[in-house]
């Protein structure tokens, strides 16, 4: 009974000493849709792309579109987050909530573009004006 909790000890202290893997080159995993539980029951987000878009200094920002569809009378607020290749917010000029209100069948399209070339990656949020 001793040798095999001796040998229990030892496998679990030497796999605390195994190396940890390095997460400065993991990739971030976030979802690049959230919407609130309120919005989910009267809209549907039915496309969401991104694309880059050339500048004339040969620079490229990346480019965002997305149509929302509404089950009913509805409005939302929108707003999208920037991230570099590091995972690290973009801070962008009117990062703030945008408004919108939709009529039942109504399909609408919103798109942003990011404030700089070092954004690789977004995150759109939709949720209930406050």
């Amino acid at each position: 009974m001793k040798s095999v909790l001796l040998a229990g000890v030892l496998v679990f202290g030497l796999a605390g000493c195994a190396l940890q893997p390095d997460v400065s080159s993991t990739m971030i995993d976030r979802q690049e849709l959230k919407v609130d539980p309120e919005v989910i029951y009267t809209t549907d987000v039915t496309e969401l792309f991104q694309k880059r878009v050339t500048q004339p200094g040969g620079d490229s920002l990346l480019h965002v579109q997305f149509a929302v569809e509404a089950r009913s009378d509805t409005e939302l607020a929108w707003k999208v987050t920037w991230f570099d290749d590091s995972g690290m917010v973009v801070k962008s000029v009117g990062e703030g909530y945008r408004k919108a209100t939709l009529l039942t069948g109504q399909t609408r399209y919103f798109n942003a573009t990011a404030p700089h070339s070092r954004v690789t990656s977004f995150q759109l949020h939709l949720r209930e004006p406050e």
